[in-house]
Parts: structure tokens; sequence; C-alpha cells
């Protein structure tokens, strides 16, 4: 079998056993990999256990890699995660890059699915030399309580030998709604809360290692198309968005956002900062002098959007540059956008303890709005937090963490148990779909963005479709099979099937664990050159359509589990209907009529 191991490996923590089950070529012709198997494994370990809660031992928390995965294909280290998700009504997809996926396969399996519930903490190690392959229920009560650095040095001293992890922070074991699982120490399945579902099952980490090399039927072949990859990056002119990547890594794209008015701002209440002292620190020239130090990539990545900080900036002993969508919430969107210090702080603190910097940064701006507009008072909880106060913002960004007092641990149960306590009355200032909160684009400058975030299987996800501004560019929708278009800021019924559309093809890329920033339509390859890499691992025939057909396929059954299983798509959000006031974006807004007319038009697609 080609581009495949044929291995999944099935570990019970309640009896501390594992055991390994084979498909044949049939089972991955028809399920590819990443998520599309991350959610069949799911299905099957769940059974029928129905009405279940997401910290039940029953609830199977699965990792899926994908068809390149251990080979140096640039783009190609993704690995899927799926469970019941703590923060949400349904099933979750969450994803990350780094060395997990790539060394799982290398360690003989293509997936991974853990079940029950260890008896006191526990980590995992997972080894295969040649053809044996152990794995060890090791005590972790020593790890416990330790945040994500701390952990991390502990176990690279225990274990010796290299191995990736995957790890929990002090949120995932205080079983808050949006705590992350965190790969190396720079990687982060960050949305869904999947980490409090690793947590709950007493999971502290996942240590893999293994010296297997995954086979393909033809490895020049996609080596060759890799290369070529490499030399148009180099091609790219300066300030192109791949060229913003590669020298600034999504931190870079505050600049772009802030200029087009897609930047939130004051909890989404306005999309782009008036502040010429924030234009200059954003500027990219700033951005390079100040903040961005050495390169660190994901295995064979010749992009490397993740970065270091630089040696001689006051964040140097941070462990990564912050991602775009994590500094802007939990910057400009605190108020925060001419205090740097707290917002890059905040990003740090949710980094090292283990929490999803979108969901977190949401809840804490819905709370300063509250106060803002008078809907909370001080009374009620003993405390109170505004707009621009950093300080107060990263002491409980720790507390939700740490579940320590009553603001602290209010938050951390999320957003629907929040509401419950507080009452309905702060549900207006929610930017939050359907429990997790919304990232750092404005759904009413992205109308089609926005749709996305409020239905489908993947609550508050902006990497499930393409973003508003293809639908106006016809030579990428004519290369997905479409003859419409429509305007970026429209939200009509040819923006929902150019979404439908989009979503398909991205579901088909995350069950290939490809990453956009490399696969995404007009980046780096073409969607020939994608299936021939595809062919040339597997050894398959398939065509562009035939991949698309598992990218619907993959989608249908992520839409079945979660709609099963409790999901729900959001009622339209009221503050969708009031227009954007100044800037860029100025009088951007989504009429609710428009929505609901959108919404009965997709349902009618599937």
């Amino acid at each position: 079998m080609f581009g495949f191991i044929g291995k999944i490996l099935i570990i019970d923590l309640t009896n501390k056993s594992w055991k390994e089950v084979s498909s044949n070529e049939d089972f991955y012709f028809k399920y590819l990999g990443g998520s599309f198997l991350a959610a069949k494994l799911f299905k099957d370990f769940f059974g029928d256990n129905k009405n279940i809660d997401p910290f039940d031992p029953k609830n199977p928390l699965v990792f899926a890699t994908g068809v390149f995965a251990g080979e140096n294909v640039c783009g190609a280290t993704r690995v899927n995660v799926f469970s019941l998700s703590p923060e949400t009504t349904g099933t979750y997809l969450s994803q990350a890059g780094g060395e997990f996926g790539p060394d799982l396969k290398r360690a003989g399996y293509d997936g991974l699915v853990i079940l029950g519930k260890a008896d006191s903490p526990v980590y995992v190690k997972i080894t295969t030399v040649g053809r044996t392959c152990s794995c060890d229920f090791i005590d972790a009560r020593h790890l416990w309580g330790k945040d994500r650095v701390e952990a991390n040095e502990i176990l690279k001293s225990e274990l010796v030998i290299k191995y990736s992890m995957a790890s929990i922070g002090p949120a995932g074991e205080n079983l808050v709604a949006c705590a992350n699982i965190m790969f190396e120490v720079d990687h982060y399945a960050g949305r869904g809360g999947l980490g409090a579902v690793m947590g709950s099952k007493n999971l502290k980490a996942i240590c893999v290692s293994g010296d297997k090399k995954p086979q393909f039927k033809n490895r020049n072949k996609i080596m060759e198309i890799n290369k070529l990859g490499a030399k148009r990056q180099k091609g790219y002119e300066a300030g192109s968005f791949m060229k913003v990547l590669e020298n600034q890594g999504t931190f870079g794209l505050l600049d772009l956002n802030q200029a087009a008015g897609n930047l939130p701002t004051h909890n989404f209440t306005q999309a782009f900062v008036d502040s010429s002292e924030f234009e200059d620190e954003i500027c990219h020239a700033n951005i390079d002098k100040k903040y961005v130090g050495k390169k660190k990539a994901c295995k064979a990545c010749y992009v490397a959007c993740k970065k270091k900080y630089a040696k001689d900036s006051p964040y140097a002993d941070f462990t990564a540059l912050a991602e775009y969508e994590s500094i802007a919430i939990l910057g400009p969107n605190l108020g925060l956008a001419d205090d740097f210090n707290h917002g890059l702080k905040a990003c740090e603190i949710c980094n090292k303890l283990g929490m999803d910097t979108i969901s977190a940064g949401n809840l804490i701006a819905w709370m300063m709005d509250c106060f803002e507009n008078e809907v909370l008072n001080e009374n009620e909880l003993d405390y109170s937090i505004k707009f621009g106060d950093g300080k107060k913002a990263c002491e409980l960004l720790e507390d939700i963490a740490l579940r320590k007092g009553q603001p602290g641990n209010l938050l951390a149960d999320g957003v629907f148990k929040a509401i419950e306590k507080l009452g309905e009355k702060t549900k207006p200032y929610i930017r939050a779909s359907r429990g997790v909160g919304l990232p750092a684009h404005m759904p009413r400058k992205k109308p089609g963005i926005g749709f996305g975030y409020l239905t489908g299987p993947n609550p508050g996800d902006h990497m499930k479709l393409e973003h508003d501004w293809i639908a106006s560019d016809p030579g990428s929708l004519k290369s997905l099979g479409l003859t419409i278009s429509s305007e970026p800021d429209a939200l009509d019924k040819n923006k929902v099937e150019i979404a439908r559309t989009t979503q398909i093809y991205y579901s088909m890329v995350d069950t290939l664990s490809l990453c956009m920033f490399i696969f995404g339509p007009g980046n780096i390859y073409t969607f020939d050159e994608m299936v021939e890499m595809v062919n040339s691992a597997t050894g398959f025939n398939y065509s562009f359509e035939e991949l698309m057909k598992i990218g619907e396929q993959s989608l249908q059954l992520h839409r079945e589990l979660y709609y099963e299983l409790g999901g729900k798509d959001e009622e339209f959000l009221p503050y969708l209907n009031e227009e954007i006031p100044e800037g860029p974006s100025k009088s951007s807004k989504i009429n609710e009529s428009d929505f609901e007319v959108a919404r009965e038009h997709y349902n009618s697609l599937w």
C-alpha cells in the first residue's frame, strides 16, 4: 500500500491497554485520511452513546494524519483532532501543524484513538523501532499543574531520545471550555476546547517517536512538484500575501486587515484602529525591526510563517511571535491597540497555560463591553473590567485557566453557562457562534465568512471556506468549476453557492491534512499539481472532481455527526445588522433578511 501505513492505534486509558486495527487499500481509497479519517474513526468508536457529555470517558478523542505525513513535503504536516466539544453543542474538528502528525505516521500509524479515562494523571509514550512498537503509560502526577514550557522541558529530560508531543496546560487539566492541545512548544489545535477533553481523561501528554518511512508510488514526481512550489514562492513580489507570510508571519497581516477595515476593535464594534501610533507599530518595516526574529518552519516548509521574536525584543523569551488572530483578538479587540506590551503578554499567557487565544480573548472583550455599557456592574461580580485595561485582561486570562476567583471560574465554563449565570441582558454583546469565539475577520466586512461562522459543522472557524475576496476572482472560481461570481461585500445566492463549493474544497484539502497557506486556491500549487501529487503518493488515479467528491462526503459526515450529537446552526446575531460606523469598511453590515434567504438557499443545496 502506498501513501498509508494501514494501521490505527487504539489506546484505552481506563485499562491501560492498546491495540492496532488494520485497514485495506479500499478503505483508504474512500476515506483518504485527515479530517475524513478522523470523523470515520470517531463514528465507529463512539457507537450508540448518544446524549453523553464531552467529558464522559466514552467520548473518543481522535488524531489523524494525511497522505504525505512523514515525508519532506511543504505544507503536509497538519494533524486533525476530532471529538465532542465542551465549547459548542456538538462535535468539533481542530487542526495544527508541527511534527506530531508526521511522527505519528513514522511510528507506524495513520491515526490514533484515545478511549476511556486514566484513574490518575498519565502520559503515553509511543515508540516504534523497526517492527517493534511499544505503548507505555507513565505516571504524570509530577507534570500536573505545570505550564506547557515547564512540562515539555521535564518530558524532554525524561524521554532522552526525541519525541514529538501533544500536551495540555493547566487550562486543559481544569476543564476550561476553550482549552487547547499544544504540539511541541508553538503549534496549537486551539478551537473547540479539545484540550479539556484530553484533561478529562487525565491525559497530560502523548509522546510519539518512530523510524518508519512512508512508501510512495512515485516519490520523485512529488519532490519535483515540491521544488517547483519553492521556486514560485521565491519569485513572489514583496508585499504579496505569500511574501508577508514568509517575512513577517501572520503577524504581518495586521497591516493588511487594518487597511481593509477588517480588524476587530473594541469587541467587533469597529473594524480599524484610528491611531497613528498603531499604524506606525504595525507597518512592515517596524514589525521587521522590532519583532521578527528567526524563522521557525513546520517540517520542510519553504514559507515558514512561524517566527521567533527578535533577540533584542523585550519578548525574546516568549515562545513564538504572535499569530494575527491572537494579537488582533487580544490587542485591538480589547482596546489595547496602543498597548502591544499587554496584548503580546496576553497571547503568551494563553499559550503557556493552554487556552485558545481567540475564544479566551472574545470572553474578555464580552466582559469589557458589558461593563462599558453598564449591563454589568461591579456589585454583581465584585469585579469590573473595561477596554484598554491590559493589566486586568492578563490577570483575568490567568484566572480563567486556573479557575481562580468568581469571574475566572465563570468564564472558564464558556459562553453558554456564563450567559445562564449573568442573564440574557449580556447576550447581545457576545461575539461567538454556538459557543466558539469569532476569529479576527469582521463578518460585516466579509459576509460569506460570517455566514460560514454561523452555519455548518465547525462553528466560528475561518479556515473552512474561502474568504469573500475570492468571490470576485473569476479565475480562481472557474478552476473550481464555478461560472458565477459575487461582490466581496454581498450576501446573495451566488455567494452562498461559492461558499458551499469552497467548503467542499477546504474539506478535501483537510482530508489530505494539507496547509491552506500552501494549497489554498491561487496560493502555490494548481489543482492539477495537487492531484498529481496525491496520485504519485497513493498510486490511485483520482481526478480533481473525484477528490472534490471525497471532500463533499467528508463534509457530509461531519455535518451528520455534528447535528446528530446536539449541534445546531446559530441564530442571527443582531449586531451584524448594525453598520460599521467609520473607517475603510464604513456602513458595511449584514441584513437579517439577506441572511435568512442565504440560509434557506444553503440548506436547499444539501
